[in-house]
């Protein structure tokens, strides 16, 4: 496996403990629990930043590489690229509701937050699962060494943040809470 293609299954795996964590408080919420709004803002802002501004990039990249090797899965990479951009306007809209919420002490029903919230999530979810069970496995299929190395090129050396060996102290709470939830 390119190495590029391990780092974007690894921000995945990151990803998806991410989204488990969010769910969870989402769904703490629906109960009534009190939740700690810091913790969901910090997910969010991790949501907002990392996967959107440098795992995206890069998939686009890929994903119109892969285009270029078959009309048949072109249509697939087109509509995902296109996707990224939804998901950075939801990702948005959603962390600002977040911040209303705690900065601003809007009022927002629980109802209405946990909908959008559970929404924000199976839609993150079912992106992913499109990359992870067809996309990404037709790129290591049809793409050669060589096209992995070209958009490796274009890649960021960025590390993400949630890497326990280069984790900033902005997400340190966030990662002490995602190591408590179940492997």
């Amino acid at each position: 496996m390119h190495p590029l293609a391990q780092r974007l299954r690894d921000d995945h795996r990151h990803l998806t403990r991410v989204l488990d964590f969010l769910e969870g408080r989402i769904e703490a919420l629906a109960r009534a629990h009190e939740v700690d709004l810091d913790l969901v803002r910090d997910a969010m802002t991790y949501i907002t930043e990392f996967p959107n501004r440098l795992h995206h990039p890069v998939e686009d990249v890929l994903f119109a590489s892969l285009a270029a090797t078959d009309a048949g899965i072109a249509a697939a990479c087109r509509e995902q690229i296109a996707e990224h951009e939804r998901l950075f306007h939801d990702s948005s809209a959603f962390y600002g509701l977040i911040e209303a919420i705690e900065v601003d002490d809007a009022t927002l029903p629980r109802d209405v937050l946990v909908a959008r919230g559970r929404d924000f999530i199976a839609a993150q979810r079912a992106h992913l699962k499109r990359e992870d069970d067809h996309l990404l496995p037709q790129a290591e299929q049809r793409l050669d060494a060589a096209a992995w190395d070209r958009v490796a090129q274009t890649a960021a050396q960025v590390d993400d943040p949630l890497d326990a060996t280069t984790r900033p102290a902005r997400y340190e709470a966030l990662y002490r809470a995602l190591s408590r939830l179940p492997a």
